[in-house]
């Protein structure tokens, strides 16, 4: 049976972050790769082992990231949507020793109370919305929810790399509980009105299980930018990677680092 979301009324994010996605994209079967993305947000965000610093995982997940900031000592707030990526969180971080506080809400509309010290949105969450100015509702959220002088990292693609490099198809395999799952996402650029359109079909055994649409607002680094600082923030680098390159017009990452003004 396959589950086609293309032509139904309920909000596109409901089906879409299921337990497929989670299974083939969200959980990290690397290790090496989560501590290092650890060491670079503590780097970059100016985040002291031990602290006790209370940290914003905005578009938290399933807390792949969550999880082992608060292994570092850590005060983890995840903020999602997803309420069923939230409980896999709670239960996923208290199976393994680790204290997060987990919230299921809209970002956008989501304050914390008290102000977070730090705060960070990884792996392509922002853009989803269908206005810029809905999109900047997500930052302006993450402005709320931080203290003055706390520092914010935004992490999506770099439009210059990915059309420079595009890939119309990717397929992904993963071992999961229910068996092999194959995930093919097909992309096109939709230039008159600037987004990215994707289909994202997985299956089983020859058998289709679900299909997807989602529509992504491009946005050149500047152009993130400038949605931080509408937001309230002020710009203070741009990275390609958790190596802490600075951004060229090959690399297919862009993560904004800006600071709520004191």
């Amino acid at each position: 049976m396959t589950l086609d979301t293309r032509n139904t009324k309920e909000a596109w994010w409901v089906p879409f972050y299921d337990d497929l996605l989670a299974e083939t994209l969200l959980v990290r079967e690397d290790p090496t790769e989560v501590e290092a993305t650890v060491d670079f947000l503590m780097r970059i965000l100016e985040l002291a082992p031990g602290s006790g610093q209370r940290v914003l995982d905005q578009c938290c997940g399933i807390g792949s990231l969550s999880g082992p900031l608060a292994a570092r000592g850590f005060d983890v707030l995840g903020v999602d949507q997803s309420a069923a990526y939230v409980e896999r969180a709670r239960r996923d971080t208290s199976a393994a020793g680790q204290r997060v506080n987990f919230v299921a809400a809209d970002a956008s509309a989501f304050t914390a109370e008290p102000a977070c010290d730090a705060g960070f949105n990884w792996w392509t969450s922002y853009g989803y919305a269908p206005t810029r100015e809905h999109n900047r509702n997500m930052l302006r959220g993450a402005f709320r929810s931080l203290a003055p002088g706390a520092l914010f990292a935004l992490d999506t693609m770099n439009l210059a790399g990915v059309l420079r490099a595009f890939q119309e198809e990717v397929v992904v395999q993963r071992e999961t509980p229910r068996g092999l799952i194959t995930m093919t996402r097909r992309s096109r650029v939709d230039l008159a009105s600037g987004r990215l359109l994707k289909r994202w079909t997985y299956e089983a055994d020859g058998e289709q299980l679900a299909v997807h649409d989602t529509s992504l607002m491009l946005s050149m680094p500047h152009e993130l930018g400038a949605d931080l600082e509408a937001a309230g923030f002020r710009v203070e680098a741009y990275f390609a990677g958790i190596d802490g390159a600075s951004l060229t017009l090959d690399d297919p990452r862009c993560i904004v680092l800006a600071r709520r003004p004191a």
